[in-house]
Formats: structure tokens, sequence, C-alpha cells
């Protein structure tokens, strides 16, 4: 399997390389419906190679236009001692290919529609398939865009809903299926840059056959995400609410149906060599008949040396969330984020943000343009004895008490080459260390290696 990866990953990079001169000469972006074509469409400048993609007129004037552009990714995993030996599967290889095509229909000034389709493979995991891993053609997105006026837009269909830096909603970018929503989302531009997005939503969930995802059934998710710009601090502040209902959530204290409110405010900025990024939380709902009553707090802080080589920046970042104190107690104190970024939490996508605190020093280096280092560790501890540790989401891992809050240290080493615009080529290299409650319950070291190639165009 590891040699039908290589042999994928090679050929990735030489078909990267053949088309390397005719690259698309604007970034391709994460978003792709983020990227605008509009001003080559007015002026009609003149394209060749792929970048004839990226404006296919529609009418004789240009007033309507498509635009086009896709995406193939190969990612080998080398797995030893997966969830930190407490997996029943806990040594494998894996190999996974992701390809996604789009297309993006200007219909004149107030009208847009944006399709996009998925497909995944995956060989080699041991143990339970997971859904968003493997799947024929499918619609990953397909939504209209009305614009009435000028600063305003309201989005129909199945689309992603990234919010902010994406801690709490991601698109799920490390694994190979992004997560999609059919969704309708409303968003304001003020004149001085503030924005409002409103949001209705129910989340896909991917199957393995062609053209048979289907919404998630008893889920919903719905809120408002008001962001305000500092022009001084080149950041600013955004507050938000989220709610989330399911109809089975899991943790420690069992199994309920949920409706769990966030409550938040983030603030980010930078003053000269520094920034910062800082997160306050706050929960409300029911779970079961017991009261929701949780909480979260992050911060982020950074120095980078613009004027040294390679561009240092040191970091250094804590993460706290709530635990449930005592079960049976009518109040459910675990924190649960509705979406969020687990990469963000833990480079090795360790630990769901609940029932945990972590402290992780980041050094990231520029050698040159194309070639970004980093190299970090953590250290993850329980913050309740009375709740579980949270390695993934509906996975709550019993633990034993008496053997100490700390569930894992890791130390991590990344490399992120960009040979050409577009085209992306990275290792990691993480090594986690099994804390004494894990041990206690049969845990161990572990290592994960990853390899991954991916091409836009």
């Amino acid at each position: 399997m590891i040699r039908r990866g290589a042999q994928a990953a090679l050929a990735l990079l030489l078909l990267s390389a053949a088309g390397a001169a005719h690259a698309d000469p604007f970034e391709a972006k994460s978003m792709r419906w983020e990227e605008d074509y509009s001003a080559q469409a007015r002026d009609h400048t003149p394209l060749v190679g792929l970048q004839r993609l990226k404006v296919l007129p529609l009418t004789a004037d240009g007033g309507m236009w498509l635009s086009a552009g896709g995406e193939l990714r190969e990612k080998v995993d080398i797995i030893r001692s997966s969830q930190l030996g407490l997996s029943a599967y806990p040594a494998y290889d894996t190999a996974t290919t992701r390809a996604y095509l789009h297309a993006d229909a200007h219909l004149g000034e107030h009208v847009r529609v944006f399709g996009q389709l998925s497909w995944a493979d995956e060989g080699g995991r041991r143990g339970p398939d997971r859904s968003y891993d493997e799947s024929g053609v499918d619609v990953q997105q397909l939504f209209v865009d009305l614009a009435p006026a000028a600063g305003a837009r309201l989005r129909l269909g199945r689309q992603e809903l990234p919010l902010g830096d994406q801690r709490l909603s991601e698109v799920r970018e490390t694994y190979d299926l992004r997560r999609s929503f059919d969704a309708a989302r409303l968003d304001l531009t003020a004149a001085d840059g503030a924005t409002l997005t409103a949001f209705s939503a129910a989340l896909v969930l991917n199957h393995p056959g062609p053209f048979d995802d289907r919404e998630q059934p008893g889920e919903r998710f719905q809120g408002v995400y008001t962001a305000l710009p500092s022009p001084r601090t080149g950041g600013g502040i955004d507050l938000f609410w989220l709610e989330r209902r399911r109809r089975a959530a899991v943790y420690a204290e069992g199994t309920a149906p949920e409706r769990r409110e966030t409550w938040g405010v983030r603030a980010h900025g930078a003053h000269g060599a520094f920034d910062y990024n800082l997160y306050g939380l706050a929960q409300t709902g029911r779970f079961g008949s017991a009261d929701i009553r949780a909480w979260a707090a992050s911060a982020d802080l950074g120095w980078t040396g613009h004027a040294l080589a390679w561009s240092p920046r040191l970091s250094l970042r804590a993460d706290v969330a709530s635990g449930d104190a005592r079960r049976g107690d009518g109040e459910m104190n675990s924190f649960d984020a509705p979406y969020p970024n687990t990469s963000y939490l833990s480079t090795s996508s360790a630990y769901w943000p609940g029932n945990a605190w972590s402290v992780f020093p980041l050094a990231t280096l520029k050698p040159s343009r194309a070639l970004t280092l980093y190299l970090g560790a953590q250290s993850v501890s329980r913050m309740s004895r009375g709740d579980s540790f949270y390695y993934s989401p509906q996975a709550p891992l019993a633990l034993p008490a008496g053997h100490g809050q700390v569930m894992m240290r890791q130390v991590y080493a990344r490399a992120r080459w960009e040979p050409i615009r577009d085209v992306t080529v990275s290792t990691t290299v993480i090594r986690q260390f099994a804390g004494d409650p894990v041990r206690a319950r049969g845990g161990r070291d572990g290592t994960i290696i990853s390899l991954a190639a991916d091409w836009k165009f």
C-alpha cells in the first residue's frame, strides 16, 4: 500500500512540474470560492495554458463568465501506537488520495453559482472505516450566491462553513473529505470592513458510494458571527453565538440529546514584532435533563524576528477547557466545540477540546521563500479527574484515578516546501509519550509520520 502511495505521490510531483510553466499566476486559495478573477474578465487579459480556465466567457461581452479549477493530494501516514496504544488497531500504514474539481459561474453582478465535486480513496487503515476518508464522486459544494446590494450576500445550498480563524468551525482540511453543510448563510459587510455572518445549517454525512451524501439525521448548526476590524493592530475583535443540536451526544456522563450554545469573544492582532490571538468562551444549554455550564480559554502569543536570518517566529500557546466535575449532579461541565480544528489544538489531532489543558511552545523558521520549518513540543493534561480524556469526538477514554493528570507529551517537527506556486510538499514527524494515567490503562508511546504532496490549479 505504501508503494502505491509513493508511486501516486511521485506522479503528482511530475505532473506538477510539467505544468509549472503554465501555472495560474494567482495563488490558489484554501477556500476556492474566495478566488476572484473579475478583473481579468473585465479587461480581457490574454490568458495561456491553465490560466485560460480562470476566465471562460459565457457571453460575447464578457459580462458572464466561468472559472474552473481543482486539487489533487496524495498523503501517506505511518502510525505506530494509534491513540497512545489504546486503539484496537495500534499500528498501520495508510495511503490516501483526494481530488476536487470546481466550476464558478458568474452570471452578472448579482448571481453566482459555485459547484465542486469530490473523490477520495484510502488504503491500509485498520479498524472501522471513517466516513470522511473514502467516497465515490460526490457533490462537495453546490450553492448559489445572491447579491442584491453592495455588501450583502445570501448563500443557499451545500457549502463549507469556516468561521473566523476556524478554531470552532473549520473545513476539516487535514482529512481527505472536507466538511460541508446544507445551509443558508447571510453575509453583510460595512464600509469599514466590519462583517456579520448569520447561518442555519445541517451537517452533511459522507457515504462511500457516488452521489449518496446526505444530511446527518438529528443534527443542526446555526449562529451569528461578527468581526470588527482594528486597522491599528491589523486584527480586530470577533463576537459570536453558535448553537449545535444533536440527537445523541456522547460524554463520560452518558449519551443524551443535546442543545449546546457557545458564546465567545476573540481578540487578535499585532504590534511590531509581537502578535496575539486570544479566546474566551462560555457554554450553556441542555444535555438530557442536565444544564450545560462549561467554559474554555486560549492564548496564542508570538514574536517574529523580521530582520533576522530565517525570520524566526517564537510562539507559546496555552489552551484550557472545562471538564465535568461530578456525574449525576444535574450539570454538564464538559466543554465541547462544535466543529473544531483539532490540528490547531494538537499537531497530531490527538485530543478533543474538552476536559483538558495544554501548553504548546513552537518555533517557525523560513530558510527560504519556499521552505518553512516547524519545531515544537506539547504537554496535555486532564482538567477534572471526574471526567474522561477525549482523544477524539464521541470517544471518551475512561482512565483510572490516582495516576496523575498528564495525559501525554509530544514533540513535533515539520517541513513544508513550495517549489512552485500552488504545489506543496510536506513531511511531519511526531513522537508521543503516554502519561501515567494512559499507561495505567495499558497505553504506550507512539510515533506518527506523514508525507503529503498537494497540487492546486
